[in-house]
């Protein structure tokens, strides 16, 4: 019991929790229209910011496409790993310039496949108002792993996952690629795919670096974190992204 009260008080006193707490109490001098409005807020607030809802969003995007077994990746001639954030410019042993958990996942995912059959490696990432290119981040981290330079070439180019896509292309055609094993992250994948599908007749999906646990739930996955509230906020976003690029020609 002591445990969960620890737990309990930390998240009421953290974001989002303290707003929550705050607009419940303020709440309490409001007239009626203006309670129901700070209640719902203070609900709409919970109800992002808890497991279920987060799993209720990722796990659809997550489970979009499975993960293939060793006989279909075998079937791409290359690797294709999209970027997915940088710390540009903080220290690391072998340089500056550090790889964020999501980028980082997609990398070591790949370099796993590297090392049971390996293929190149193009890693698609480019500068973001004039920040590092995460793709020479993400070619020192694979060097610094084991990976082989000459099996690794950058995309420094692209700025979002439309031109991802885009610019792989090219690549791909001057090294005669057709088959690509497309690396990212498993709430990422079904946006990409569909970007990629436009412009590779066959993309074989490798998702990565999952944020659903799908072991079931206790008291703490109901108090609320930032840390589901941003991962439902990373799957709202996806879906933007899928409905837009589904308009869009």
């Amino acid at each position: 019991m002591t445990f969960i009260a620890k737990k309990l008080i930390t998240h009421c006193l953290l974001p989002p929790g303290i707003f929550i707490v705050f607009l419940l109490l303020v709440s309490i001098f409001l007239k009626r229209r203006l309670k129901l409005l700070a209640l719902f807020f203070a609900l709409f607030i919970y109800i992002l910011s808890i497991g279920p809802t987060k799993d209720l969003l990722l796990v659809p995007l997550e489970d979009s496409f499975p993960v293939p077994s060793l006989e279909e990746v075998n079937k791409g001639n290359a690797y294709v790993v999209l970027g997915g954030g940088i710390y540009d410019n903080t220290p690391d042993i072998d340089g500056k310039g550090t790889l964020s958990g999501d980028a980082l996942a997609r990398v070591l995912a790949a370099y796993k496949l590297y090392r049971i059959s390996k293929k190149p490696i193009i890693l698609s990432g480019g500068r973001i108002f004039g920040r590092a290119a995460e793709a020479e981040i993400a070619k020192r981290t694979l060097i610094s792993l084991g990976a082989s330079e000459k099996d690794i070439i950058t995309e420094s180019k692209s700025i979002d996952t439309y031109e991802n896509a885009l610019f792989v292309k090219e690549i791909a055609d001057a090294r005669k690629v057709s088959r690509i094993v497309l690396v990212t992250s498993a709430y990422h994948m079904k946006r990409s795919h569909l970007l990629f599908s436009r412009h590779f007749r066959e993309v074989i999906p490798y998702p990565a670096g999952y944020l659903t646990s799908r072991t079931g739930y206790d008291v703490l996955s109901f108090m609320p974190s930032a840390a589901s509230l941003a991962d439902a906020s990373i799957a709202m976003k996806e879906y933007m992204g899928i409905a837009f690029y589904r308009i869009m020609p």
